[in-house]
């Protein structure tokens, strides 16, 4: 009887929570439908009717196709170097004897504990100095670098799990060592590959600072930077506004939606490994 009443309440609170998150996601996608006049009169209030020329509107004023590109471009570049870089890292740390894992282990995972904007400055003039500015390959490298950290934690979660007998017994069979991380050991950590890519996906499409910091050519803009300029240009103008932030969250959703149950699984099992 106790253990139903604590399920019930661990729903009720669950319930609550999830309502408490969505609520925002849920009032920017109904105002999207409404008139600027609509929502700056009820912004909670339901739409009187669908009004669609919103995001016609919006996509054409932010340059949606352009920036589009840019920003899948640019996520797509981050993903693939930061998951080589966190895997390579993760896996010659895990290999090391003794004191020497340890230390490499620490001294990666302190550069996450310092926030982004206490070395912004520092990362842009050495991203200056190495011509790397105005360049979605050079930002994305730069991506790779910051995001290593947390892919390093992520992976070595999974490698302490790989048993080194499965290593040494593609060793004798003539594996060497390159064909044995990549042949071996990687498809094994698939759960922390999905749950790292997908995280990276939302932290590189979601960023503004950075790309707006490193991309000052207009044709380089992603969608975050048009959406920064679309607002600034247009303040009374938040029906476009919404749109184009809305029509900005389709990919997000549409990724997360199909690699939840990994996300949750890698998370989990990462944890308890």
């Amino acid at each position: 009887m106790t253990k139903a009443k604590g399920n019930i309440w661990k729903g009720i609170i669950m319930l609550v929570l999830g309502t408490v998150f969505m609520l925002p996601v849920f009032l920017i996608v109904m105002n999207s439908f409404k008139t600027g006049k609509e929502i700056l009169t009820n912004f909670v209030s339901f739409p009187t009717s669908l009004y669609l020329d919103n995001f016609v509107q919006a996509m054409k004023t932010m340059r949606y196709a352009s920036s589009f590109l840019n920003s899948a471009v640019l996520t797509v570049l981050t993903v693939f170097i930061s998951l080589i870089v966190s895997y390579l890292a993760a896996y010659g740390i895990s290999h090391l004897k003794g004191k020497l894992s340890s230390g490499f282990y620490i001294f990666f995972i302190l550069g996450q504990v310092i926030p982004f904007h206490a070395v912004m400055i520092a990362i842009t003039i050495m991203a200056k100095t190495a011509h790397l500015n105005n360049s979605l390959f050079g930002l994305a490298l730069m991506y790779g670098g910051l995001n290593c950290g947390f892919g390093i934690m992520t992976y070595m979660g999974f490698l302490k799990s790989v048993p080194a007998e499965l290593e040494e017994a593609a060793m004798i069979d003539g594996c060497g060592v390159f064909r044995s991380m990549v042949q071996i050991v990687f498809p094994l950590l698939k759960p922390a590959t999905v749950t790292l890519g997908v995280l990276y996906f939302l932290w590189c499409w979601n960023d503004f600072v950075f790309p707006n910091i490193m991309l000052g050519k207009e044709e380089l803009r992603t969608i975050t930077m048009n959406l920064y300029v679309f607002r600034s240009s247009t303040n009374t103008e938040w029906d476009l506004f919404i749109a184009g932030l809305t029509v900005s969250l389709i990919p997000i959703v549409i990724i997360y939606i199909l690699a939840q149950k990994h996300i949750t699984s890698g998370l989990t099992a990462g944890a308890i490994k």
